[in-house]
């Protein structure tokens, strides 16, 4: 049974805690990569070609003093997550329509009868299915989870990446404290 000075304590701490959210938009903020990428199972997109994207990010969770997060520290986080891709191919390395073969400084993709020769150090082996905006954001999304489990006060993620202003892919995760 709940005495009634616990929910009267229950009660107050729910005041004290607001619920919020604050984001980060990737154009505004540079936080921007450009790479080369393909996806197989589409027609047109089984070209390599490029895009100049932007990653954006909201956390989610409950504001017990200043912050939920610093902005500084989550912009970051962020960079550290995209600074690899910047400048390479992106290649999923999940799942059996693509062929990866790699060698000390080389790295041929074959799908689809095509053939492509990279150097490996050009080349960022993603850990997904494909390389679509989709399983772009599932990927970043996920990556981002990692850095940010140790943030008690934040419950949820939101990451979207855009190939272009106003065409993307959201993702969001509840956050698993560790």
């Amino acid at each position: 049974m709940i005495s009634p000075w616990s929910f009267q304590l229950a009660s107050y701490m729910l005041r004290k805690l607001r619920r919020m959210y604050l984001t980060i938009d990737g154009w505004e903020s540079n936080l921007r990569f450009s790479a080369a990428h393909f996806i197989p199972s589409h027609t047109k997109c089984s070209r390599l070609h490029g895009h100049d994207y932007a990653v954006s990010v909201t956390v989610f969770g409950s504001q017990e003093k200043e912050f939920l997060i610093d902005f500084l520290d989550l912009k970051k986080y962020v960079e550290d997550i995209i600074t690899p891709l910047d400048h390479r191919v992106l290649v999923p390395g999940k799942g059996d329509s693509i062929r990866r073969e790699f060698t000390e400084d080389q790295c041929r993709i074959t799908y689809g009868g095509k053939s492509m020769m990279f150097w490996r150090e050009d080349v960022y082996l993603l850990d997904a299915e494909s390389s679509s905006s989709e399983d772009m954001a599932s990927f970043l999304a996920d990556q981002l989870h990692a850095k940010l489990r140790n943030y008690r006060k934040i419950t949820k993620l939101e990451v979207c990446i855009e190939e272009g202003p106003g065409m993307g892919a959201c993702a969001e995760k509840s956050v698993q404290h560790g």
